[in-house]
């Protein structure tokens, strides 16, 4: 994991120097008098986590942080237990203009590599990086396995929110008994929000009882490197159509990978064979069909199809 923090953008000082470092680097600018920071960000790249990937989700939280200034802690841990006792740190910041030319924003990134000798130091050097008073979020990033997780239990009890990405972790992830469930949120279902609301604006025409009334089967097919995202949307559909007044134990439904032109194939099939609801979406052409009657007219619709870009998805995940 050292590649990790060594491909991390930054210049590295003094553990115990962290605030005077800031303190010169924004020395003789604006941000030295007045800087507003919204948020507290901790993003740890786990066990599986590459210096190419470490880069591109240090990116991602810049592009959030631009629109949503915070300070964020990048934990970058070292898995070789022969390791001696160490923790390497660098700072990071960028300021730049708000909605007016005295709104100065600032981001402030403090990147801490440490091995798994001076893990039992980590949550004191953790607590001194955060900015006081400033809501926290954890942003757990490919770890191997969730019980591992359970050695940052001041970060599980204490964030607002605890994310990460169902596309790349464990299984077992979404039945671990976390500290406060109703933190947790799964990126991979928050990068689906526009295809849900498009779903939802189409179905939302048909009076529930139209909807479920002789549904048999819900199926959704999706390319193979979507399975987290088809998992999601039927999650979600299936949730829907309890609340439409569906009976599952009647219904079944399936989400499996399959030879579909699109990214997604959605399709309802009901006992009267004139009925039917069918979406398609292609994420590559940013389009999405609807077709379906049923039992009022047959309907069609051509909008948009994409999921959230990663800055957008972390918003979404952590204030909604």
């Amino acid at each position: 994991m050292p590649a990790v923090f060594d491909a991390l953008p930054g210049q590295e000082v003094p553990v115990g120097g962290l605030s005077t470092a800031f303190e010169r680097l924004w020395a003789g600018t604006p941000a030295h008098e007045s800087r507003a920071v919204q948020l507290n960000l901790v993003l740890h790249l786990a066990r599986n986590t590459t210096p190419e990937d470490g880069v591109a989700r240090f990116a991602d939280t810049l592009g959030f942080a631009h629109r949503y200034p915070c300070r964020v802690v990048v934990l970058c841990p070292d898995y070789d237990g022969a390791a001696p006792a160490e923790i390497r740190s660098k700072i990071y910041g960028e300021c730049f203009p708000g909605k007016s030319h005295r709104d100065l924003r600032c981001v402030e990134f403090v990147l801490l590599h440490y091995t798994v000798r001076a893990r039992q130091h980590l949550e004191n050097q953790v607590s001194v990086c955060l900015a006081p008073d400033m809501p926290l979020y954890y942003w757990a990033h490919r770890f191997a396995d969730v019980r591992r997780l359970a050695d940052y239990g001041y970060l599980l009890t204490r964030s607002r929110r605890i994310m990460f990405d169902g596309a790349l972790v464990p299984a077992d992830a979404f039945t671990y008994p976390w500290p406060n469930l109703s933190a947790v949120r799964d990126l991979a279902y928050t990068r689906t929000l526009p295809l849900r609301q498009n779903l939802g604006q189409f179905l939302s025409r048909y009076p529930p009882a139209l909807i479920h009334a002789g549904l048999r089967r819900v199926a959704l097919q999706r390319q193979e490197t979507l399975a987290a995202e088809g998992n999601s949307l039927l999650g979600w559909v299936r949730k829907g159509l309890v609340r439409c007044g569906a009976s599952l134990a009647s219904l079944e439904t399936v989400v499996e990978p399959g030879p579909c032109g699109a990214s997604f194939e959605l399709a309802f099939t009901y006992e009267d064979r004139t009925r039917e609801f069918r979406w398609e979406a292609d994420l590559a052409g940013n389009e999405a069909r609807f077709s379906g009657d049923l039992g009022s007219g047959r309907s069609t619709l051509v909008v948009g199809a994409q999921l959230l870009a990663a800055e957008a998805a972390l918003a979404e995940a952590m204030f909604f």
